[in-house]
């Protein structure tokens, strides 16, 4: 539901219709698949399987920073405002938007690398010792999970990582198996609108379809 939309506004109400049809549909694909797992239909979802992984890039993250520091200008605006009003200045736009706010709302997570949400270590200094210490960096994926707890099956080399992920490249330590690398010729999906057309690159591929197993 667009966030520019308010009670009372015109296509609220549609709005809101739509998104809680989209949250009942979820709701019971989630249901299915718990009636499924009892009933022995599907197997258990393995969440090391890389399919059932996702990654935060970087325009994602800039997207939760801007949301946050954006939110936070429009409150300092509102102060700002409300201030002026009381004391009966005249209001003017220097001293209502401070531009400092959202600049320094996003210029401190980028130079800490301190990100929204408690995470650490988002924006790194690149490393530029060669060159291929700068491709190696720029192919850095970074796991959530914390590093003082085992994790085994988190830091294991997967089946589903063929392709995908590195499986020699990783550092020793505390961080083996949680910070990984990009294989050579890795090529991240956003999205598919057409599922069609991913049928028909399976097919190309040679790929055939199983029929009959459990899930």
């Amino acid at each position: 539901m667009p966030t520019t939309l308010k009670e009372g506004d015109e296509g609220y109400e549609e709005a809101v219709a739509s998104v809680r049809m989209a949250k009942a549909h979820f709701l019971g694909r989630m249901a299915e698949a718990c009636f499924d797992l009892v009933l022995n239909k599907r197997r258990i979802d393995d969440k090391d399987h890389y399919s059932n992984k996702r990654l935060k890039l970087a325009g994602d993250l800039m997207e939760d920073l801007f949301r946050i520091s954006l939110n936070r200008l429009t409150r300092d605006i509102k102060y700002q405002l409300e201030r002026a009003s009381m004391r009966h200045r005249d209001l003017s736009i220097a001293t209502a938007v401070r531009a400092d706010v959202l600049t320094e709302r996003l210029l401190h997570p980028l130079a800490t690398g301190n990100w929204v949400g408690g995470r650490t270590g988002v924006s790194q200094l690149l490393d530029r010792v060669d060159h291929m210490a700068v491709l190696s960096h720029l192919r850095r994926v970074i796991s959530p999970l914390s590093r003082s707890q085992p994790h085994f099956e988190a830091r294991d080399l997967h089946p589903t990582q063929w392709g995908r992920i590195c499986p020699s490249e990783t550092p020793e330590g505390p961080n083996c198996g949680l910070v990984k690398n990009f294989a050579q010729m890795v090529e991240i999906s956003k999205g598919v609108d057409d599922e069609e057309e991913i049928m028909r690159i399976l097919h190309t591929l040679n790929v055939e379809q199983i029929r009959g197993e459990v899930r």
